[in-house]
C-alpha cells in the first residue's frame, strides 16, 4: 500500500538533511540562542533518513516478498551513482590536497599506488571527498546487513522492542564517529536503532497511527522539550567522539526520533492528500543528496571570490542557500533525467 506521508516525510528528510550543510556557510553562529536553535533543528536529519529507509525496507520489500532484489536496487540508486559522482571531487583531493590522509594516516611511502591510487581508496570508503557522501559507504555496510533485519522482523513484538532499546542505549553512549567518515562500524551500531526502529513502525503502524490519532501532541511535546532543552543547556547540533571515550549522552537522537515519529503519525492523514512539488522532492531526494554538495562547493568558491566574510542576514542566507541547493539540485535531476532516460537513475539516482 502506498503511503503518501512516507513520501512528505521523505522530503521533509532531505530539507533537513541539505540545510545542516548550509549553517557553516550561512554564518549561523552557536553563541546565538536562535542560530543555536536552527542548528539543532536541522542537526540530526540523517537519522530520519534512515529511520525512512527502515520503514521502507519492511514495507516496501519485506511485506511484498522482494527482499531478493534489495540490495540490488540499492546498488542501482545508491552506490553506482556514488562512484561516477566521486571521480571529479576525488581527483581535485588527491590533486589540490595530496596530504588530507597525513593527519590520519602516517606513511613515508610515495610513488602511484601511494600517491594516487590508495588515496583514492581511502576517500571512496570514507566518502571524505565530499560533503554528505560519508553516507553512502555507511549506508551500503547498513544495507548487507538485510538478513538481520529480516531476521528481525520475523521475532516478536517484545523481543524488537528489548533489541531496539538496548541498541539505543548504546547509540547515545557511543554517539556518532569520530572523524565520520573513518569509522563505519561505529556509524553502524550509532544509525542501527532509527533503522530497526523504522521496521518496527512499519510492521505496526496500524496500531501506531490508531493510538496516535488525535494525540500527535504526545509525540510534539517531548520533541520540543528535547530541542529546546538541548539548545538552552547550549547543545551545538550532532554530538560526535571517537568510539572508546565517553562525554556524556547523545541528545539529537531521541530528538529526531520523536520527530520521525510525529510527523509520521501526524502526515497519515495526508494520504489522500497530492502535491507535485512535495512528491518531486521526495523523489528526487537521493539525487539531491547526491548533487547539493557540489553546488554548495560552487557557492563557497563565488563567497570566497566575493570576498564575503560575514552576511549581515545569516537566517535570511540561510533559507536561500538551502532553497538554492535544493532547486538547482532537482533541476539538474531532471535535466539528467531527460539526456539519459532510465540510465539517469545510475547517474543521479533518480
Amino acid at each position: 500500500m502506498y503511503l503518501n506521508s512516507i513520501t512528505i516525510l521523505r522530503a521533509i528528510a532531505i530539507v533537513l538533511i541539505v540545510a545542516s550543510h548550509c549553517d557553516i556557510f550561512s554564518n549561523i553562529h552557536p553563541t546565538n540562542f536562535i542560530h543555536r536553535l536552527v542548528i539543532n533543528i536541522t542537526a540530526g536529519g540523517t537519522i530520519v533518513f534512515v529511520f525512512i529507509s527502515g520503514f521502507l525496507f519492511h514495507h516496501v520489500f519485506y511485506l511484498k516478498s522482494r527482499t531478493n532484489l534489495f540490495l540490488k536496487k540499492r546498488v542501482k540508486r545508491l552506490l553506482v551513482p556514488y562512484l561516477i559522482l566521486s571521480i571529479i571531487p576525488i581527483f581535485y583531493k588527491i590533486h589540490y590536497q595530496p596530504n588530507f590522509w597525513v593527519k590520519f594516516i602516517q606513511s613515508e611511502k610515495s610513488g602511484v599506488y601511494y600517491d594516487y591510487i590508495y588515496p583514492a581508496i581511502l576517500f571512496l570508503f570514507s566518502g571524505e571527498h565530499l560533503v554528505a557522501y560519508w553516507y553512502i559507504p555507511f549506508a551500503m555496510l547498513l544495507f548487507l546487513c538485510y538478513p538481520l533485519h529480516t531476521i528481525f522482523i520475523k521475532t516478536n513484538n517484545k523481543i524488537q522492542i528489548v533489541i531496539i532499546l538496548l541498541s539505543l542505549i548504546v547509540a547515545l553512549i557511543i554517539q556518532r564517529p569520530l572523524p565520520l567518515s573513518l569509522q563505519l562500524i561505529q556509524s553502524l551500531i550509532y544509525f542501527t536503532p532509527a533503522y530497526l526502529f523504522g521496521i518496527y513502525c512499519s510492521k505496526n503502524k496500524d496500531e501506531l497511527f490508531r493510538f496516535f490519532k488525535n494525540k500527535e501532541y504526545l509525540l510534539l511535546i517531548p520533541f520540543l522539550i528535547t530541542l529546546f532543552v538541548q539548545t538552552y543547556m547550549g547543545v551545538e547540533g550532532n554530538s560526535e567522539k571517537s568510539l572508546f571515550s565517553y562525554e556524556g549522552l547523545d541528545s539529537i537522537f531521541p530528538q529526531k526520533i520523536f520527530l520521525s515519529v510525529f510527523l509520521l503519525v501526524y502526515l497519515h492523514r495526508f494520504e489522500n492528500y497530492s502535491n507535485n512539488f512535495i512528491s518531486l522532492l521526495a523523489n528526487t531526494s537521493f539525487a539531491i543528496y547526491f548533487l547539493h554538495g557540489y553546488i554548495l562547493r560552487l557557492l563557497y568558491i563565488i563567497k570566497e571570490q566575493l570576498k564575503i566574510e560575514q552576511f549581515s542576514y545569516p537566517i535570511s542566507t540561510f533559507l536561500l542557500s538551502t532553497s538554492t541547493l535544493i532547486i538547482i539540485s532537482i533541476l539538474l535531476a531532471l535535466l539528467a533525467k531527460r539526456i539519459f532516460k532510465d540510465n539517469s537513475a545510475y547517474i543521479t539516482g533518480y
